[in-house]
């Protein structure tokens, strides 16, 4: 796509370069009528202009691929000097003045005394001419110019193939920021999957001995669990009932370890909006309620809230703290490390984690936006 925009740049410039003799001469006609057009004069104009497009052209394909592809610089300045050299020697050679000189008719001088006209004394008192092509060539004016314009014509080549060039390299570059990122997020759910089942596994192992019925029961649910670890987690998105579903159906599991004395409530509106979000996002923080909440000694409680408000989700969860320790997972082990990372990959600067550690209570706060 940048190649062809640079070649439309390239192509624009030319047709406007070759278009501005006819423009000019068009100006001349309609503020002096005593000028006539003259097919010479956009003739040679033209003349002027191939050469500085056969300048670019060698410049464009030969050199810069030789600067910036191998980075031949030496060999690149020596080679731009000579074609700017040569082009000189071809503006001189092709000016119509020049042709002009070598046709003009030669000088007579009328003596005072006599009106005999003497070639050779009009040849004596006139000083010499240079001759044309001859070395003192680099030095007049018009030369000079043409130095300096091609130099300008080159300069103004490489500005443009750098910048189409540097914006190649910065979309590159942000393609393999993006496929790393995609990777990265893709490690971190596959560390989410083998997280989830160790805790669900303890939770349907503690059953087991206590009722093999709910233990039977546990283990229908958990493939309900796993079905949509199967097929959602590895998405990028997901829509967000059946994120919630899948909520309903872990603290189902839970609930079925647990006696009177927890206290689970789940706080979901019955409809919900056709958003989507990334999955398992949020089952870390209701793992940890329940893995770090609950106590078979004390009465203990896990209370999860999710609202949705506009193109934002509100999710909250807050669960009691039997005992004050220092829990490694809630402070930044697998769980939350791992959630807080995904976080900062899916959402840069546009979420907010609040976590707030009381005397007997944890809660977790996180807004994050919705995808419709």
């Amino acid at each position: 796509m940048n190649y062809r925009k640079e070649h439309i740049i390239y192509t624009l410039m030319w047709i406007a370069l070759y278009l501005s003799p006819l423009m000019g001469i068009y100006m001349r006609m309609s503020g002096n009528p005593h000028i006539v057009f003259s097919w010479d004069e956009i003739i040679n104009a033209w003349e002027f202009n191939t050469v500085w497009i056969v300048l670019f052209a060698i410049h464009n394909f030969l050199l810069v691929p030789l600067l910036i592809i191998k980075r031949r610089t030496g060999l690149y300045a020596a080679l731009a000097v000579a074609l700017l050299v040569a082009t000189m020697f071809t503006l001189s050679a092709i000016r119509p003045s020049h042709r002009k000189m070598h046709h003009a008719p030669q000088r007579y001088e009328c003596c005072r005394y006599n009106c005999k006209c003497s070639e050779m004394k009009a040849s004596k008192r006139q000083p010499p001419q240079k001759r044309e092509g001859g070395p003192l060539i680099m030095f007049r004016p018009g030369e000079m110019v043409a130095f300096f314009g091609g130099l300008l014509l080159m300069g103004m080549n490489l500005g443009v193939k750098l910048y189409f060039r540097s914006q190649e390299a910065t979309k590159a570059i942000a393609q393999i920021e993006k496929h790393a990122l995609e990777r990265q997020l893709q490690y971190l759910k596959y560390q989410v999957n083998p997280h989830f089942l160790m805790n669900t596994l303890n939770n349907i192992h503690a059953l087991v001995d206590i009722d093999p019925e709910r233990a039977k029961a546990s283990v229908v649910e958990l493939s309900k669990l796993m079905r949509y670890v199967l097929y959602e987690g590895n998405n990028r998105l997901t829509p967000l009932s059946r994120e919630v579903q899948f909520l309903r159906n872990y603290v189902q599991l839970m609930s079925m370890r647990y006696t009177g004395n927890v206290s689970i409530s789940l706080d979901v509106p019955e409809v919900l909006p056709d958003s989507m979000l990334p999955p398992l996002l949020l089952v870390i923080f209701v793992e940890n309620a329940f893995k770090h909440g609950i106590s078979y000694r004390t009465k203990s409680f896990v209370e999860i809230s999710l609202q949705p408000h506009g193109d934002r989700l509100l999710f909250s969860c807050r669960n009691s703290r039997p005992e004050i320790k220092h829990d490694e997972n809630m402070k930044g082990g697998v769980g939350l490390s791992n959630v807080r990372r995904r976080l900062d990959l899916l959402f840069p600067g546009n979420y907010t984690l609040d976590i707030k550690e009381q005397e007997d209570t944890y809660t977790v706060h996180l807004d994050i936006p919705l995808t419709n």
